[in-house]
């Protein structure tokens, strides 16, 4: 549909018109790019924003009706935005900010993992196709993060450690959940951050 109503000035144009008078700022539908974060996100996200003006401009344009989403998949879009936005938060989070976020890595990719295994637990009884479909996804995306997460360990991720242990909050509590060794009471990680340091 972002490429039906955007294809034509005309196209474009009715398409903001007959927004005129209902919202504050007319807009169109966004594409999907794959080199920007969150572009699938934010195209799902802005269709459903503005689905009732796409069905008003489908009146004009019958053409395109086929292209029309149904109710079912209206609610695939509505899950897959539930699923997507604790990671889009993430993502927005480390690219905007200021200051230093370095020590903040390893508790993101907490986050995302916590994030993704949740989701997929809630799917994993699902027989429904589409959920399935979700569910295989998110196994996918947890395979994608793990890869990224891979990075952070020796040598470069021995910074993002000890960015960690630097930071007055945490220090090595954070890595308190991790593979924690019941006879010296630490963690394989903060072993190795410690001799860093000594």
């Amino acid at each position: 549909m972002s490429i039906a109503t955007g294809a034509l000035p005309q196209r474009r144009q009715y398409f903001i018109e007959i927004q005129n008078n209902r919202v504050k700022i007319p807009t169109t539908l966004l594409y999907d790019f794959k080199m920007r974060w969150n572009s699938t996100l934010n195209m799902l996200e802005r269709s459903l924003q503005l689905r009732k003006f796409t069905k008003d401009w489908l009146q004009m344009y019958s053409e395109f009706v086929p292209l029309w989403s149904t109710p079912e998949e209206w609610k695939q879009v509505e899950y897959i935005l539930e699923v997507l936005r604790a990671i889009r938060f993430w993502t927005l989070w480390m690219s905007k900010t200021q200051g230093v976020s370095i020590y903040r890595v390893f508790q993101v990719y907490q986050d995302i993992f916590d994030h993704l295994e949740m989701q997929i637990v809630k799917l994993e009884r699902k027989r429904m196709q589409w959920k399935v479909d979700i569910r295989q996804g998110l196994l996918k995306a947890k395979l994608k993060a793990a890869v990224y997460y891979g990075k952070t360990e020796n040598p470069q991720g021995i910074l993002f450690g000890i960015r960690a242990c630097l930071n007055l909050y945490c220090k090595l509590n954070l890595f308190r959940e991790w593979d924690f060794d019941d006879a010296t009471g630490e963690t394989e990680y903060e072993k190795s951050y410690k001799k860093c340091f000594i």
